[in-house]
């Protein structure tokens, strides 16, 4: 076949005729053999004819010698038939697209769960590979041909297997396929339009003339957006109140929200990413008790800072290096009222921002941004939010044992269906399952998620689990006699640790089936982690018990209702489920931005743009270009809050700031003269300042200022 198709011997025409009239109208169209035989061959090449006719020597449709009509038909054709079915035997246990998929899910899942051998240390052979390599160029350019198609997207007329495969299998795409698709999916028709419209542009922005620009004047353009602008106060007081307000009124709209403050002049860009900036401060304070945090552990990481709101004394907001998780609290106290009100806000709050595509600085943890993830991909995925798809794989497993060209890429892939391995995967890749509960994280989270939120209490809940596995060892021993075995487990005691303390006895601890919160904010002092849990003691007997409990505490039941009404808060916005397509990292990124900025001398020099005054040799720049290299990491992050209205950079860091930042010199100053900025356009009035001294000073205390006003 591969030898003649096409020559004298075998002409495609023959071929084509013949699958026609011995193959049924659903292996004709899924190879779009239906129609006249002459046109079918100058569209379909030789190899795809081929991969044709073996799926259908697979399948059996070739007749047998006895049954099969001579006339008009090509001998050659007859004698491959005679011979196909032994040379392609149907296997009902080969492999189907499902499976290969699930394959490459489970292999990703174990090349990127690096945390298991970070946390217990030792020597350790683990699949090492690259995600890139995951990648499939094929169906990425395939994907990204679908998205760039206005028509496609207006009619929302997008095939299944784009959002099953991005969601599924994200790791066949690269990060910027999957956010091109999600910027393109997730906010509706006319959001999809405009990204789709500035991207163009700005491509073409670079290759523009001025002649072509005069050309370009009555050229059709698509409506932008409408923007909405409110005006809320500056008061810390009374900002958060406003803010949850502005919220409840503009999540189900699809405008742009734009920001300014009462009794200032700024508006636009900078204004409203300063909003952005406070109401992020104001909810990552102590106080409001949303938030993880131990009073007689305090994080090294806190310290005196300004992240929107002035100076703030230590410990006024959570800094912590593992980052912002939800407290677990007692989910039918007084206070979680509050508390719930706060999540479902937050969750709208970063939907919006992502929305409008607005970069805050949120110092989430790993285990929260998993929760917005619905988890990691490839690793274990809850079933209520896994669609069901209407095609099991014993439906579509004929039509995916040959290899179809990429123009039929979507006919195989559109019947996907993946969920009847999730259980599979979930005990290759997880834990036991525990039993079914309602909330829609359950299972997600894990003691190594605690053991990054909560080290101390998650190091003794691991002392805990050696303990029993000793005793458990010890029980299994039948080379020594029953009273052998009880004195031995009576013998063993918690690990020592370095300085912290001499080794003793589980039951000697005194402790009960009880939860201590590690702070005072949460409102209360204790909670039994069962009934009657404050007169059960802790011993070898129950301590399984106790981690099980202690841990479903900590990272479900104790955050239920935070985590519901998050959720609840978010989906007003778009579904939470569109995150699924992103890693924790990769979510972090494009919420936050680069939070830990850094910049060298030439990055400064490459991506700044001195004008008016400046250039990139002037003494008074190069005086700029020195501070800047010599700012602290909370003095940068207090720069670009002046200059850009977010402490954080874009993913990339200066080189994707846009527009660029742009100093410039301010006319009729001195050394006693203060730098000024219009944070719309990253547009620095800079004096030009006799010492680097002087103008690392002005420069600091002009960061400090706050309000927007005309300079």
């Amino acid at each position: 076949m591969d030898r003649h198709l096409g020559s004298d011997t075998l002409p495609k025409t023959e071929l084509v005729s013949y699958l026609q009239r011995n193959g049924d109208v659903h292996f004709l169209r899924r190879w779009k053999l239906t129609g006249a035989a002459k046109n079918i061959r100058k569209t379909r090449n030789c190899s795809q004819l081929i991969a044709a006719y073996k799926e259908f020597v697979h399948l059996g449709l070739a007749k047998p010698a006895h049954q099969r009509s001579r006339h008009g038909s090509n001998h050659f054709l007859g004698d491959l038939d005679c011979g196909g079915p032994s040379v392609y035997p149907y296997d009902p246990s080969a492999s189907t697209v499902s499976d290969v998929l699930q394959l490459v899910r489970i292999l990703y899942a174990i090349a990127s769960d690096v945390s298991s051998i970070s946390l217990r240390g030792g020597d350790y052979h683990y699949y090492n590979v690259p995600p890139e390599e995951f990648c499939s160029k094929k169906i990425t350019n395939k994907l990204v041909q679908q998205v760039q198609d206005p028509l496609v997207l207006a009619s929302l007329a997008l095939p299944s297997w784009c959002e099953k495969l991005t969601r599924r299998c994200p790791m066949l795409f690269p990060f910027e396929t999957r956010h091109l698709f999600f910027s393109c999916t997730a906010f509706g028709v006319s959001r999809a339009i405009a990204w789709l419209k500035e991207k163009r542009d700005a491509s073409s922005e670079r290759v523009r003339t001025p002649s072509t620009r005069r050309d370009d004047q009555h050229e059709f353009r698509v409506g932008r957006l409408k923007h909405e602008r409110v005006k809320v106060p500056r008061n810390e007081q009374q900002l958060l109140e406003w803010a949850i307000n502005v919220m409840r009124l503009h999540s189900r709209r699809k405008s742009i929200l734009e920001v300014e403050f009462m009794g200032e002049e700024g508006t636009g860009l900078g204004p409203t990413l300063e909003f952005y900036a406070l109401v992020a401060a104001e909810l990552q304070r102590k106080s409001l008790g949303m938030w993880l945090c131990d009073d007689e552990f305090p994080d090294d990481m806190a310290r005196e800072v300004d992240i929107g709101e002035g100076v703030k004394p230590r410990g006024f907001y959570i800094q912590r290096i593992c980052g912002l998780f939800p407290a677990p609290l007692v989910q039918d106290s007084e206070d979680i009222d509050r508390v719930v009100q706060l999540f479902r806000f937050l969750g709208t709050f970063l939907a919006k921002c992502l929305q409008d595509n607005r970069i805050v600085d949120f110092p989430f943890s790993r285990p929260f941004l998993k929760l917005m993830c619905m988890g990691e991909a490839g690793s274990n995925i809850h079933p209520s939010f896994t669609p069901e798809s209407s095609v099991r794989d014993s439906e579509v497993s004929n039509d995916t044992q040959s290899e179809a060209s990429l123009d039929d890429v979507h006919d195989l892939i559109s019947e996907l269906s993946i969920e009847e391995y999730e259980s599979k995967s979930e005990l290759i890749m997880g834990d036991p399952p525990k039993p079914r509960t309602p909330a829609w994280f359950a299972g997600l989270l894990t003691l190594d998620d605690l053991e990054l939120v909560a080290p101390h209490r998650a190091h003794f809940l691991r002392q805990l689990k050696v303990l029993v596995d000793r005793k458990r060892q010890i029980l299994k021993d039948k080379s020594k006699t029953e009273e052998e075995r009880n004195n031995e487990i009576q013998t063993l005691i918690l690990a020592e640790e370095s300085s912290l303390g001499p080794p003793v006895r589980l039951e000697d601890l005194g402790l009960t089936f009880q939860f201590s919160p590690s702070s005072s904010v949460y409102g209360y002092s204790t909670h039994d982690l069962k009934p009657g849990g404050g007169e059960e003691l802790l011993t070898l007997d129950n301590a399984e018990e106790y981690i099980e409990l202690v841990t479903d505490f900590c990272l479900h039941s104790g955050i239920q209702r935070q985590a519901e009404a998050f959720k609840e808060g978010f989906d007003e916005v778009f579904p939470v489920e569109k995150l699924h397509s992103f890693s924790p990292s990769e979510l972090q990124t494009m919420m936050c931005g680069d939070q830990a900025p850094t910049w060298t001398r030439e990055d400064i020099l490459n991506y700044t743009d001195p004008k008016l005054g400046y250039t990139r040799e002037s003494p008074g720049f190069q005086r700029f270009v020195n501070v800047m290299t010599s700012l602290t990491p909370d003095e940068r992050k207090s720069f670009l809050q002046f200059t850009t209205g977010c402490s954080s950079l874009p993913p990339g860091g200066l080189s994707n700031l846009h527009p660029r930042l742009t100093i410039v010199r301010k006319v009729d100053a001195n050394d006693s003269t203060y730098p000024s900025v219009n944070t719309c356009v990253h547009y620095l009035k800079l004096p030009e300042y006799s010492t680097e001294e002087i103008l690392r000073e002005r420069l600091l205390s002009a960061t400090y200022e706050k309000g927007f006003h005309l300079n």
